[in-house]
């Protein structure tokens, strides 16, 4: 193991990630005003029931985000009006139109996305939008399949669980300078982590907007080794997909972020109290993201933070343990919430209904690019 710290790997991490995607000179040159607005939008993924939130039976499961609703606007009723599947669901809040696509992320979603938009209009560089996903089905979030857009204009795709498998595949059981104890108690660890999900795999960061990056991915994982070596070793995939957003806003202020959050999904497993255990956790980790966004000069008092379950779970109405699966179409399934809080929010909480595609629209007027007539999504005025 090299004897790099924590913080040197991620530095090293950073430089080999800018440069292997655009020029060092030009990213510089890239650089957002410090006017900017900049967009963090935060699946509470995996599917969560209003019940288990901000119910009033809910809301000890959830004590940051009570203690944060208070700063920003909270939507009682933003609604899924799609397939109730993880990769639509997001997909549709990404690009401002419902999609039906394999639901197993395998294929690309229809429309654009609010990153292919954003970049198209402001030539923004890749280093500028990111997607960091616990979900391991959502390789191909960052750009869409239609003519005009697609990976050259996309964002970059981090997957940590799958870092986590370049971590024990190619690392840890290759680390024969790691006394044995040491080197099976994490990968045991790393493995732990691996089984909480059932998707397929996938990397995507990308060089040029297409070709793969094996120098980032090498890395990376290796940065990923050091941290899970560390006091703060992971226990989770959200806890994972955290620390990687952390690092990349640190690193690359990027203007516009989606962070995929998504162990409540552990549900399917059929334990209420792991889902509850989970949504504390998330609840935990937009707490962290929001101190993050406050703490940091290149995000505080300039950005609009948007938190909403990419959808439900069924209800316990007509269904046994209706928390297990989120496919019955009933209220609990569609109708979630969002809380938004930073720059240009005022603070209040609506009944209005709003929708998961409005998400793209908003985001084209906070980004200041002309949303397509295509999106069938509205801009939310609230959060303008």
């Amino acid at each position: 193991m090299l004897s790099f710290t924590k913080r040197q790997f991620l530095r090293l991490a950073g430089l080999l990630i800018a440069d292997g995607i655009i020029p060092r000179h030009l990213a510089a040159q890239a650089e957002p005003t410090e006017s900017d607005r900049k967009l963090v939008i935060v699946t509470f993924g995996g599917g969560v029931r209003y019940s288990e939130t901000f119910a009033p039976d809910g809301l000890h499961n959830i004590p940051r985000l009570r203690e944060m609703q208070p700063e920003g606007m909270f939507f009682k009723n933003c609604v899924n009006s799609g397939v109730l599947s993880h990769y639509n669901s997001t997909s549709s809040i990404v690009t401002g139109n419902w999609q039906r696509v394999d639901d197993f992320g395998f294929a690309r979603a229809q429309s654009p996305t609010l990153f292919e938009y954003y970049r198209k209009a402001s030539g923004a560089p890749a280093t500028d939008v990111w997607a960091i996903c616990t979900n391991k089905s959502f390789a191909s979030m960052g750009a869409a399949r239609s003519r005009d857009y697609g990976e050259d204009l996309g964002a970059n795709v981090v997957l940590p669980k799958q870092l986590l498998l370049e971590a024990v595949e190619g690392v840890i059981k290759r680390d024969l300078e790691s006394g044995v104890a040491n080197r099976e108690n994490v990968l045991n660890q790393l493995e732990n982590i691996l089984n909480a999900g059932y998707e397929g795999i996938g990397w995507t960061i990308f060089r040029g907007g297409r070709e793969l990056d094996k120098q980032v991915k090498d890395t990376l994982t290796r940065s990923l080794v050091t941290y899970i070596y560390g006091p703060e070793a992971p226990t989770s995939g959200d806890e994972l997909t955290y620390f990687i957003s952390q690092e990349i806003m640190r690193e690359f202020a990027p203007r516009v972020m989606l962070v995929n959050f998504w162990d409540m999904d552990v549900a399917h497993w059929g334990s209420y109290s792991l889902y509850l255990q989970a949504i504390t956790k998330t609840d935990r980790l937009c707490g962290m993201l929001w101190d993050e966004i406050q703490s940091n000069p290149a995000y505080k008092d300039k950005t609009t933070l948007l938190i909403l379950p990419e959808l439900g779970r069924d209800g316990d109405m007509n269904t046994a343990n209706g928390f297990l699966n989120h496919r019955s179409g009933d209220a609990s399934c569609r109708n979630v919430w969002m809380m938004a809080l930073g720059a240009g929010i005022a603070t209040g909480a609506t009944d209005r209904p709003i929708g998961h595609v409005d998400i793209a629209a908003t985001a084209a007027e906070m980004l200041g690019y002309r949303a397509a007539e295509e999106i069938a999504g509205k801009p939310v005025p609230e959060l303008l």
